[in-house]
């Protein structure tokens, strides 16, 4: 129903301009036959046989014009139509990459967590078998007890996070408080960090809304954190800075630590996948990261200077 009457309007200007282009050529014809006529008789002088051989002559000039107007006008909507239709089959195939793009992310990261167990799994059992020959030192066992816990929960965030994607569809956008959610990480990372002696501390001067999906977004923040804690691994008493704000139109994430930089001759390849500096892990982190930031329509980039930052981009959110 709304394409019949959107269709009508058109339909009508362009009877009307028809019509209104035969009666000019009709009124031409009769002009120039009574003319004509006159001529022949030799009563057509003065005003009336100068304004006829004005628009004897000029009239034809004027339809060539308006006739090549038109063509140019048929052309140039032609190419319009071509340039749209161009554009939609970009945008149906950009689409379409992102949600590979993201299906892989999605099969990766199962993979990739469940490698990952390994590590804090098999901390957790040698734990346990220190635990069970020191029955006797409280303070020991205080202690190892303590630090079981502290694998168990870098287990659980790891499953956790395997829950968090699911296995189809497409992400979930929303209206998110991005600075809530940043927050609710970094607290929840932070134990992690103070194991290793190092702080997370969050930055934001303002309230800051995305379009995203909640789940993606942790998974990103969380793995850039787990970077950086790998980076850190052997020193004491670093810091993780995430900041949160606005910039150029996007929502904007910031992970860098005080760590060295990132060494430029793996810089070309850090989000590749299967490519690591690491002793332990695939290399699977930030090629997943930066596939769900791209399948949100954001970006995952590597800021230069002189400490290692990541940036993290999302659509921003205006105010309802």
């Amino acid at each position: 129903m709304t394409v019949h009457d959107s269709g009508r309007p058109r339909e009508l200007r362009l009877f009307a301009y028809v019509g209104l282009g035969a009666t000019l050529g009709v009124l031409y014809v009769v002009f120039d036959v009574l003319s004509e006529s006159r001529l022949e008789s030799g009563t057509l002088t003065g005003s009336m046989a100068h304004a006829h051989t004005l628009i004897d002559r000029a009239f034809p000039i004027l339809v060539g014009g308006l006739l090549g107007v038109c063509l140019h006008y048929l052309q140039v909507r032609s190419q319009l139509a071509a340039a749209i239709e161009a554009a939609s089959r970009a945008e149906a195939l950009r689409s379409r990459l992102q949600k590979v793009e993201r299906d892989q992310a999605v099969w990766v990261l199962a993979a990739a967590v469940l490698h990952e167990l390994n590590n804090p799994l098999q901390a957790l059992g040698l734990l346990l078998d220190e635990l069970s020959v020191r029955q006797n030192d409280e303070s020991e066992r205080s202690e190892l007890i303590e630090r079981a816990h502290a694998q168990t929960e870098r287990a659980l965030w790891h499953l956790k996070t395997l829950r968090s994607m699911r296995a189809a569809g497409e992400p979930d956008f929303r209206g998110i408080e991005l600075d809530r959610v940043v927050r609710s990480i970094a607290e929840d990372m932070s134990s992690l960090a103070a194991e290793e002696g190092h702080a997370v501390q969050v930055e934001c001067r303002e309230a800051v809304r995305a379009s995203a999906d909640p789940a993606y977004v942790r998974t990103i923040v969380e793995n850039l954190l787990d970077n950086s804690l790998h980076s850190l691994r052997g020193q004491s008493g670093r810091q993780i800075c995430i900041r949160v704000g606005a910039d150029a139109g996007l929502a904007v994430v910031s992970v860098a630590d005080d760590g060295p930089a990132v060494d430029p001759a793996i810089r070309a390849t850090l989000f590749e996948p299967l490519r690591t500096s690491k002793t332990q892990g695939l290399g699977l982190g930030l090629p997943i990261a930066r596939a769900l930031a791209r399948a949100m329509r954001g970006e995952l980039l590597l800021e230069e200077g002189e400490h290692k930052a990541f940036r993290l981009e999302l659509p921003l959110r205006a105010e309802a």
